[in-house]
């Protein structure tokens, strides 16, 4: 990740420039969204449906007052028995910064400075695992992507190994983060992704359940503004 410092010069510069910073109410606790069937997301008309293959959806959960940062989490169970945890989040690019690099750089900088951005809000969500497992270690980072009717969202993402309770037992689990920038123009797409390392087949069943849930976020390829 070697454009770290250069985004944060980027995001520095872009408030400096006057820039509004967002106003969203956000709770003080989470709150539980109470739904039954599918859920869709009002702000960015992403739907959270009660399944995914063999995933069944335990939670809903928004965080501020305008809807528009919002989560669903997924269960896998085998034998009675909790494997895999996913939760997808649905949330603005902060500050908007994203809008704003398009309308003030030139069009044959922008595919750059975006680069530099997502760099930076994947290192900062990075270390904010880091800080909340103190005794993570990651295993590996790489590049990913998300296929939508034709279209490949480039990602990043980022595999770690810590102690966890997970579901009630206090064992080594491994986890995922797999972030997405500028969907749709304008949100941010991040998986968390959780198994115990016992589980085996976990990667491949967050794979698969990553490839089975469409994204309807407004403003993609196929889908309305």
């Amino acid at each position: 990740m070697h454009f770290r410092g250069a985004a944060l010069g980027l995001c520095g510069l872009l408030l400096a420039g006057g820039m509004p910073a967002a106003q969203a109410a956000y709770y003080p606790d989470p709150k539980d969204v109470d739904v039954m069937g599918p859920y869709t997301q009002d702000a960015s008309g992403m739907v959270f449906p009660e399944s995914v293959g063999d995933f069944k959806r335990a939670d809903v959960i928004s965080y501020n007052s305008e809807r528009t940062d919002e989560s669903a989490t997924y269960i896998q169970d085998k034998n009675g028995k909790e494997s895999v945890a996913i939760t997808i989040y649905v949330y603005p690019v902060p500050l908007d910064i994203g809008s704003a690099l398009v309308q003030s750089l030139p069009k044959d900088d922008v595919a750059g400075a975006l680069f530099m951005l997502t760099e930076q809000l994947f290192a900062d969500e990075e270390m904010g695992v880091l800080e909340v497992h103190r005794n993570a270690e990651i295993l590996d980072e790489g590049i990913t992507s998300h296929d939508e009717r034709g279209f490949s969202q480039p990602g990043t993402l980022a595999s770690f190994r810590y102690n966890e309770d997970f579901f009630g037992a206090v064992q080594k689990v491994r986890s995922q983060l797999h972030l997405f920038s500028m969907v749709g123009g304008k949100w941010m797409v991040k998986y968390r992704v959780t198994y115990p390392e016992t589980v085996t087949d976990g990667a491949a069943q967050a794979i698969q359940f990553l490839r089975a849930l469409p994204w309807t976020i407004r403003g993609m390829r196929g889908t309305t503004p």
